[in-house]
C-alpha cells in the first residue's frame, strides 16, 4: 500500500508541473527602437505587443521596459494597457548619454513563466 501511495505521489509530481506550465511562453514586439540622435532626458514612447505562443494577445500581462547603463544601473519603466488587447505603452527616458542594454520583461501572469526579452543595445547621444 505504501508503495502504491508513493508511486501515485511520484506520478502526480511528474504530471502536475506540466499542467501548471502549459502555455508558458510569450513573445514581445516593439513598435520602434530609440531613434539615432535621441537625447538624454527626451522620451522614447514605445508600444509593446505581448503575444502568448507568438499568436494570442495577452490582456493580463504587466510588461516593463528595462534599460541598464554601462555601470550596470537598472532603470525600469512600467507599460500601461492600450485600447488594443495585448498592446502596452511605455514612456522611457534615458537619464544620460551612453550605451544602454535594452530589455523588455514580458510580465507573464505566472511569475515562473515571465522572462526578459533582450534587444540590441542602444546609444544615446550627448547633447
Amino acid at each position: 500500500m505504501k508503495r502504491l501511495v508513493l508511486l501515485l505521489l511520484l506520478m502526480a509530481g511528474l504530471v502536475l508541473p506540466g499542467v501548471a506550465h502549459a502555455g508558458c511562453m510569450a513573445t514581445v514586439g516593439l513598435s520602434s527602437l530609440p531613434k539615432p540622435g535621441l537625447e538624454p532626458g527626451k522620451p522614447w514612447v514605445v508600444t509593446i505587443r505581448v503575444l502568448q505562443h507568438g499568436r494570442t494577445p495577452m490582456s493580463d500581462a504587466k510588461p516593463e521596459v528595462r534599460i541598464r547603463n554601462a555601470a550596470g544601473k537598472l532603470f525600469v519603466f512600467k507599460a500601461r494597457k492600450t485600447a488594443r488587447v495585448g498592446s502596452y505603452r511605455a514612456r522611457v527616458v534615458f537619464p544620460a548619454a551612453g550605451r544602454y542594454r535594452l530589455g523588455v520583461y514580458d510580465g507573464f501572469p505566472y511569475a515562473e513563466c515571465a522572462r526578459v526579452h533582450t534587444f540590441k543595445p542602444v546609444v544615446i547621444a550627448a547633447v
